[in-house]
């Protein structure tokens, strides 16, 4: 028998009614965290008395929206007569200012730019609260009224062979502390710890790997002190120190630069907005630019850092898809005897597919993805369902004879060592990344920026298989094929030789030996230039469903044909993405793109009001590609 459990009186809590109004400035302009897409405008809000001298631009509060407690950021403060209807603040949940006026001009300026809710780019520039760093902070960070009159510089410094480029360009940043605070953003985070193993306590660190109460500490340190070196990873490009000069972008060209979640903001775009708006010195220090840097090099808006170099390249192209052409042998087995020799592959893993050696087929799962090996004695595994599976026969032909396809870089170490026996072998990938290798001979496999380092270089680097480097089929393929060799070949010492396995006709092997990547990033822009392809055009990606994509594309096309939208927009597609999502493809002339946008801005809320499905955009991606 069940007894009775005791009566619980419910209490119910009453709002705050505040009737006493601030006498001076009584009226809040707020952005909002309300996730609504069509809701991204700013709201007033009244001031409490009680509240008056905490609520201040860049602080976060408390209101009340669509009744429920929601944050929001003060943008400024207005003597505003009418209050008709308006409701007050409820809270001010830190009196610290975390948005200084630098800041919440960037993203007011990035939400138009990227088609967002100021608060999706407010989460990627501001670390959460810690109630407990609050307290023992002061709020100092103001921001300064007005952008600096002086001419901002924007230059590219090309990052030299047999130099250690994070400690050059660690040297770089702290000779221009004199000027005022550094911001130095890098694209990972094994990067970022090569530079505080340089660094030391000299930096402040901004990481989405360190803990909540770590990073909001440093960011808070970051906006109320001067003469600081900040280092950090992609959301570090958001800060702003009250004395920043200067910006450094290692590695631009990277992916890892393009935030993933919505809306895909990048640093580079960013960083330029930063220059220009608040007339910051900015430097880019790469291997190899990216096609939108490298069009504005040619156009003479960024200024190309480099020094005049010349290397020895010999070049061993496959004629029968062998992996070592029969006369690249003598070179590296010179090498192997002074040092160790760094081979660059295209692909981890050991094979990507299974081929029947009689019918020529591809070994299938029962669920229609490819089988692939992930070593030499593990089994074959589908690499849609990951089932594992044995092959014994061809399923077409019956054939026990199997051919393995799309080598590896595990499977170039087992065949790499098998040609060059008794030298000890190294696999470095981003999985398991090697750091430091000593200057012993030995063989040397790893994939793109996954390169140990060596105090002496390598006698040898052989970039391997260098038509696969190219012949992805995305829009990127060419830069990062490019950035991936001129990067590895840095590695080689003073004495060294690079050799690299590809197509004699190929420009990589003459720009590798006058280290100028300029020699392909010229004719890759006339070929964009040609067909209508960024950096010469805005492009935004649109994902939809299937049914929805015929519809979208003729109102896109009626809205050209009726001048609500430039002439100079393009609408290429649909193509299938996944399952049930196609892609349309809209591009158009950087000189109408404000328009443009401004058309995909009203685009995205009348779906939102009308309560359509929801379409994924995206201004600028990475990849235009599936």
């Amino acid at each position: 028998m069940s007894t009775a459990r005791p009566l619980r009186l419910k209490t119910e809590e009453v709002s705050r009614q505040d009737k006493a109004i601030a006498k001076v400035l009584p009226v809040a302009r707020l952005w909002v965290d309300n996730s609504l897409s069509h809701l991204d405008g700013t709201y007033d809000y009244l001031v409490p008395e009680r509240l008056d001298s905490q609520v201040q631009s860049g602080v976060r509060v408390g209101v009340n929206f669509a009744g429920r407690e929601v944050e929001a950021l003060v943008l400024e403060r207005l003597d505003s007569k009418s209050h008709a209807g308006l409701k007050i603040i409820s809270s001010v949940l830190s009196p610290i200012v975390v948005a200084p006026l630098q800041l919440t001009s960037l993203i007011s300026e990035a939400s138009k730019r990227w088609l967002a809710h100021p608060y999706d780019l407010i989460r990627s520039a501001i670390p959460p609260r810690v109630a407990s760093v609050d307290k023992s902070f002061v709020s100092r960070a103001k921001g300064n009224e007005a952008a600096s009159t002086k001419a901002n510089q924007i230059s590219f410094i090309h990052i030299q062979p047999h130099e250690n480029a994070i400690a050059k360009t660690v040297e770089f940043a702290l000779s221009k502390l004199k000027l005022g605070s550094v911001l130095l953003v890098v694209p990972e985070d094994r990067e970022l710890q090569r530079l505080i193993e340089i660094c030391g306590d000299k930096a402040l660190i901004l990481s989405g790997s360190q803990s909540r109460t770590d990073r909001y500490r440093n960011y808070l340190a970051a906006l109320g002190g001067n003469n600081n070196l900040i280092i950090g990873t992609r959301s570090s490009i958001f800060t702003c120190a009250p004395d920043l000069k200067t910006i450094i972008v290692f590695r631009e060209i990277s992916e890892s630069f393009y935030e993933p979640r919505t809306p895909g903001w990048n640093v580079r775009d960013v960083s330029l907005m930063r220059s220009t708006t608040e007339g910051l010195n900015l430097y880019f220090a790469g291997y190899s630019p990216s096609s939108e840097i490298a069009e504005k090099i040619a156009d003479s808006k960024i200024r190309f850092i480099t020094k005049r170099s010349k290397l020895k390249v010999s070049n061993f192209p496959s004629a029968n898809g062998e992996l070592l052409p029969g006369r690249i042998f003598a070179s590296i087995r010179s090498a192997l005897k002074t040092g160790p020799v760094l081979f660059l592959v295209p692909r981890k893993g050991y094979a990507s597919s299974i081929l029947c050696k009689k019918c020529r087929n591809i070994a299938l799962c029962d669920c229609g993805g490819k089988l692939s090996k992930s070593g030499a004695n593990t089994p074959a595994h589908c690499v849609h369902c990951g089932a594992k599976s044995s092959i014994s026969k061809c399923k077409w032909c019956a054939s026990d004879a199997t051919i393995l396809i799309g080598r590896g870089a595990e499977r170039h170490a087992e065949e790499i060592g098998r040609a060059f026996p008794g030298y000890p072998v190294f696999y470095s990938n981003a999985q398991k990344p090697i750091e430091e290798l000593e200057t012993n001979p030995a063989l040397v496999i790893a994939t793109s920026g996954m390169v140990p380092r060596t105090k002496d270089g390598y006698a040898a680097v052989v970039l391997l298989e260098g038509d696969s480097f190219f012949s992805y089929a995305d829009l990127r393929a060419q830069e990062r094929a490019r950035e991936s060799f001129f990067e590895a070949a840095s590695h080689v010492r003073q004495d060294g030789e690079i050799v690299t396995v590809i197509d004699s006709s190929h420009p990589i092997t003459s720009a590798l030996t006058r280290w100028n990547p300029s020699i392909m990033a010229t004719r890759e822009l006339a070929d964009r230039k040609e067909v209508g392809l960024p950096p010469y055009k805005r492009a935004v990606i649109i994902d939809t469903e299937n049914k929805e994509a015929t519809g979208i594309i003729a109102g896109i096309r009626k809205a050209v044909f009726d001048k609500r939208l430039p002439s100079s927009v393009v609408v290429l597609g649909p193509s299938q993405v996944a399952g049930d999502i196609a892609r349309i493809l809209l591009t158009c002339d950087l000189s109408q793109s404000d328009e443009f946008l401004n058309f995909l801005h009203e685009f995205i809320r009348h779906r939102a009001i009308t309560k359509k499905s929801k379409v994924f955009l995206r201004v600028d991606p990475y990849s235009l590609s599936s």
